[in-house]
């Protein structure tokens, strides 16, 4: 009977033993999670900085298209202009 007792004792060593070891991996999978998981949160704040430049940036270039349109508008309205000034100035020397 004492020798069932020491096994029993011995297999319990055996789980405790692969308990610890198990319950060491999972405390340093979670260390490696831990910092994977800053690592993506400083990725995502920098995505969102980098949004935030770009859409400022995107801003810029409508308003200046804006202003490139207005100028092309501007110059076709005045090409017009110069053009029946012309005809008619055409229409004066005959």
């Amino acid at each position: 009977m004492a020798g069932t007792g020491i096994i029993n004792l011995d297999m319990l060593g055996e789980k405790i033993t692969k308990a610890a070891e198990h319950i060491s991996r999972l405390k340093e999978e979670k260390l490696r999670l831990e910092e994977t998981n800053k690592e993506l949160k400083e990725k995502i704040d920098l995505l969102y900085i980098l949004n935030g430049d770009l859409t400022r940036e995107l801003e810029i270039l409508r308003t200046e298209k804006k202003k490139t349109g207005d100028f092309d508008q501007t110059r076709e309205e005045i090409k017009g202009k110069v053009e029946e000034m012309l005809a008619k100035l055409d229409q004066l020397d005959v």
